[in-house]
């Protein structure tokens, strides 16, 4: 199966906690997606990255990676996230047949805890995203509401399915 990594799983510890197996095939993208940052449904306790695919996203290109990772990851679930399928197009000028996470309902635009953050420009770094992008995602970032407790440490090493443990 193909998994497109994009925000927090672009730093490769983070992407490993996780899918420890996984294996890189390609940097990539999904076209008529943007990255966006938002609180899950009407929770205000903080920020989570999403895949936005709705008329804003219409021409943006979410830059990403497209792993491919063992089958029982599918069936992962985690508190306010679904599974989507998305068909990104390969570096490598192949298209590939994808899924990710994304966010269920988004709520108001908010940021993230600074331990999530953190990995989003450090993975877009280590991959060589454009700066453009780089500066882009950071803009967001920047406008969205604070994160009310942004300096909370993360609260485990092992990923747990709810909000709470990740």
């Amino acid at each position: 199966m193909h998994y497109f990594g994009y925000c927090t799983w672009l730093d490769d510890a983070e992407l490993r906690r996780f899918m420890p197996n996984a294996k890189m095939v390609t940097k990539g993208y999904a076209a008529n997606h943007r990255l966006e940052f938002h609180a899950a449904a009407d929770r205000t306790d903080r920020g989570w990255c999403h895949l936005a695919d709705t008329r804003d996203a219409w021409g943006n290109n979410a830059l990403g990676v497209i792993f491919e990772h063992e089958g029982h990851h599918f069936k992962d679930e985690y508190d306010d996230f679904e599974r989507c399928f998305l068909t990104a197009y390969g570096d490598d000028g192949k298209m590939y047949e994808c899924w990710t996470y994304r966010l269920i309902t988004p709520g108001i635009p908010m940021r993230p805890p600074h331990f999530y953050w953190n990995h989003i420009p450090k993975g877009m770094k280590e991959w060589g995203f454009p700066e453009e992008y780089i500066q882009q995602t950071l803009k967001m970032y920047d406008e969205a509401a604070e994160c009310p407790d942004a300096d909370r440490p993360n609260p485990s090493a092992i990923p747990g399915k709810s909000a709470a443990s990740r």
